[in-house]
C-alpha cells in the first residue's frame, strides 16, 4: 500500500513537473538529432506503454517496479523521466536498473529489440519468492517479456506466468543487481 502511495505520488511530481514542449507544424518539423537506424532496431513499443514487475514473499510482502517507454529519453537515469528506487523497511525490495546503473522505482527507457533491463532483487530472509507481470499498458502482442536468472540458467515469459525461486542470504549470487534480467523478444522476428 505505501509503495503504491508513493509511486503514485512520484507520478504525480513528475507529471506536475514537465515542462512543455513546443511542437512544430509538420512542413517545418525540426530535423532529428539521433542517428538513423535500421528497420530491424526501430523503436515499436508505442510511447506510453508501461508494465510492472513485482516481487513478492507473500500476499502483504511485495515491492514493485515500472518500466515505461519514450523512445526520445535515454537509458541512463534522468531526474527528469525516472525516479530513484529508495529501499524501504518491508521484507522484499525490487528496482530496475537504468543504463548508468542506478536503481529505479520508475524507468524510462527508449525501445530496442532484443534490449535487456537488470533487477535489483532483495529479501531480508532466506525462502521462496515470486516475481511476475502485474500490470501492463499499451505494451504491443508481439512483444514478450522475458525474465532470464543468471544464477540458474533459466528464462520463462514472465509475461504470460510468474516465476518462482529461492534467496539464501548466505550466497550472495541469489540475491542483488546481477542475478535477474528483462529482456524483450518480438515473436514477429
Amino acid at each position: 500500500m505505501k509503495t503504491s502511495i508513493l509511486t503514485a505520488l512520484v507520478l504525480f511530481s513528475l507529471v506536475a513537473c514537465k515542462k512543455e514542449e513546443k511542437v512544430l507544424p509538420k512542413a517545418i518539423a525540426a530535423p532529428s538529432t539521433s542517428t538513423t537506424v535500421s528497420k530491424s532496431n526501430q523503436d515499436t513499443i508505442p510511447d506510453k506503454a508501461a508494465f510492472k514487475i513485482k516481487l513478492a514473499k507473500d500476499s502483504t510482502n511485495s515491492d514493485e517496479t515500472m518500466l515505461s517507454f519514450n523512445h526520445k529519453v535515454s537509458r541512463n537515469y534522468s531526474a527528469n523521466n525516472d525516479a530513484p528506487y529508495f529501499q524501504g523497511f518491508g521484507q522484499v525490495s525490487l528496482a530496475s536498473i537504468s543504463g548508468n546503473g542506478v536503481d529505479l522505482a520508475i524507468n524510462e527507457l527508449p525501445y530496442t529489440p532484443g534490449m535487456s533491463i537488470g533487477l535489483d532483487v532483495h529479501a531480508k530472509t532466506d525462502g521462496a519468492y515470486l516475481l511476475a507481470v502485474s500490470y501492463q499498458n499499451k505494451m504491443p502482442a508481439n512483444i514478450q517479456i522475458w525474465l532470464k536468472d543468471t544464477y540458474l540458467k533459466d528464462s520463462v515469459n514472465v509475461g504470460a506466468k510468474s516465476y518462482t525461486f529461492k534467496v539464501a542470504k548466505a550466497d550472495t549470487n541469489s540475491f542483488g543487481k546481477n542475478r535477474f534480467r528483462i529482456i524483450f523478444k518480438d515473436i514477429n522476428q
